[in-house]
């Protein structure tokens, strides 16, 4: 597997940045790989402060400005010292997801690392989060803090669609945590399956099919498993059902701390801006998610 060497995270200070600026140094340290830590300041409030509140006053602007480069380069400086990392601060203006997925494409970030809500939630869940516009625009793995980390990551849970992008999202996660115990599941149903009984498919066929897909689910991820590379324990789970409805209860079941998804589903007129699952995962999932943007294949 091609090694990670780059991580990207940005921070607004807040509590949950701090949660992501604590996983991404901890992983930079198991991998082994450089850390960029960036702040984005506000064009446009930087641009309000210019021209109604401080006209004239251009050394205040600057005074500003250089505060939160040097919290950045401090906030850095502590990193790098207790992780034993090499820790880049980088100070932006701009609109932050813009910014971060530019900072990104030209540090060639193998992952970039964000905080689950800013320093403002509830204007973020009015127009959207940082986390989630940066999944729509970035071509790169993607993970969303929730949790001040007690460590790396033990328990994975990976739902899959067995789609062609299956097998990348099962690698990022085995690359993310090497040692962990990941969790390859499934959720299934039948086309129709509600109405199948009034087109005139009698209960028996309906059991017989459901087992079929079951069957074919269970695989389908044992192969996948087979190809996986590395240590670790893979366990496999198929369960019929919505995946609204199984993969919420598979992450009580195996107490996942972060679950792997790929950004878009099967279906590409729901999924159109971001996959229904995905999106609900990154507003109610209790652990840290990690998205697999669609088109990556896996390096060996």
């Amino acid at each position: 597997m091609k090694p990670i060497t780059t991580f990207l995270a940005a921070t607004d200070f807040s509590t949950t940045a701090g949660h992501a600026e604590e996983r991404a140094a901890l992983l930079a340290a198991e991998h082994g790989a450089c850390l960029t830590l960036m702040h984005s300041l506000s064009g446009l409030a930087l641009e309000r402060l210019r021209d109604r509140l401080l006209h004239g006053y251009a050394s205040t602007e600057a005074q500003l400005i250089r505060h939160y480069e040097d919290a950045l380069r401090l906030l850095a400086e502590n990193l790098a010292g207790r992780w034993q990392i090499e820790v880049t601060p980088l100070l932006v203006v701009g609109q932050t997801h813009c910014e971060i997925s530019r900072a990104a494409q030209e540090i060639c970030a193998d992952m970039v690392i964000l905080g689950a809500m800013g320093e403002h939630p509830a204007r973020e869940l009015f127009l959207g989060s940082t986390a989630e516009r940066v999944i729509r625009e970035t071509a790169m793995p993607v993970l969303v803090v929730r949790n001040e980390p007690d460590g790396p990551y033990r328990r994975v849970l990976i739902p899959l669609d067995l789609s062609v992008h299956s097998l990348a999202v099962a690698e990022i996660a085995r690359r993310v945590a090497p040692e962990a115990h990941l969790t390859l599941a499934h959720a299934f149903d039948l086309p129709f399956e509600g109405k199948l009984n009034f087109a005139g498919v009698s209960e028996e066929d309906v059991n017989r099919l459901r087992q079929e897909e079951r069957q074919y689910a269970q695989d389908a991820l044992y192969t996948l498993a087979d190809g996986l590379k590395g240590g670790g324990h893979v366990d496999i789970r198929v369960k019929h059902g919505t995946p609204e409805a199984v993969i919420p209860e598979l992450l009580r079941e195996t107490a996942a701390d972060m679950v792997v998804v790929g950004k878009h589903g099967k279906s590409e007129i729901i999924d159109f801006f971001l996959g229904g699952m995905t999106k609900h995962l990154l507003l109610d999932a209790a652990c840290d998610v990690l998205v697999m943007p669609p088109g990556q294949e896996t390096q060996p």
